[in-house]
């Protein structure tokens, strides 16, 4: 009797999560529509408009929902949730983008870092021995890493993106990163998602069990214990985002929500 419960328990929660991502893909559809369609990275330059501050969500092509016809997200991402931190939406894109001239830093983006690192896991030939040392670099070693950075590149720039505006105060407990937790919590396949990557996933060949595992390009908070009334605080910033509704002079999260007893 006792197992049956348990059993019971554990598909009724697996039911509540695969209710909550679809209501979390159908507030993302309003919001491809509401915006027209989702960006191209490669092809964003800085002149499109963009908030000041957000949260964005990737999508890779060929990376299908569970059972659904939809892309699926790969990474979820804010900026500037540090204390005094000036940095923008677009600023955090460009640095994942890379140069105009189909370049970049991995230094400077972990999301880069990351698919650089799957990259020469997969294509041995690519390896370059100084990848993802030290946070700065001369000439000469990033004239040695140009051909995998140029890679990372066009990988990164096929892909789409989504975002939210949330102007707010750049702090750890900001509606931008409530967001960014919660939607990366929900979204993990550490946490019982059926939206499995495809076989032909780079992420795969990541050498960091958790991005094989998440089905993600993320590290953080890939355990986490989504909050289901986060739910309610994206429904209101798609609203806002759409410019349906004002910004809210206080923030939406709920007090103390950073301090809830969780897992990274």
């Amino acid at each position: 009797m006792e197992n049956n419960y348990i059993i019971w328990m554990f598909r009724i929660k697996e039911i509540t999560m695969e209710n909550d991502i679809d209501l979390l893909y159908e507030y993302l559809r309003i919001l491809e529509i509401g915006l027209n369609g989702k960006r191209i990275l490669k092809l964003c330059n800085g002149r499109q408009i963009l908030p000041k501050q957000g949260v964005y969500f990737f999508f890779e092509p060929g990376e299908i929902r569970y059972n659904k016809n939809d892309l699926r997200i790969v990474r979820v991402g804010t900026h500037g949730v540090s204390i005094g931190s000036k940095s923008t939406l677009w600023g955090r894109l460009r640095a994942h983008k890379g140069t105009s001239k189909g370049f970049g830093n991995h230094r400077s983006s972990v999301f880069r870092l990351h698919i650089g690192a799957a990259l020469m896991n997969k294509y041995p030939e690519l390896f370059i021995e100084t990848w993802g040392k030290g946070q700065n670099a001369n000439q000469e070693i990033r004239s040695k890493e140009s051909e995998l950075e140029q890679k990372v590149s066009e990988y990164i720039g096929s892909m789409s993106f989504l975002y939210l505006s949330i102007i707010d105060e750049a702090t750890s407990s900001s509606d931008r990163a409530y967001i960014e937790r919660n939607t990366i919590g929900l979204l993990s396949c550490l946490n019982g998602n059926k939206d499995m990557p495809s076989t032909g996933w780079l992420g795969l060949y990541s050498k960091n069990i958790k991005i094989r595992e998440s089905g993600l390009w993320n590290l953080d908070y890939v355990k986490y214990q989504y909050d289901p009334d986060f739910l309610d605080v994206f429904k209101e910033y798609v609203s806002i985002t759409l410019g349906k509704t004002s910004n809210p002079d206080k923030p939406l999260a709920p007090p103390n929500w950073k301090f809830k007893i969780n897992n990274k």
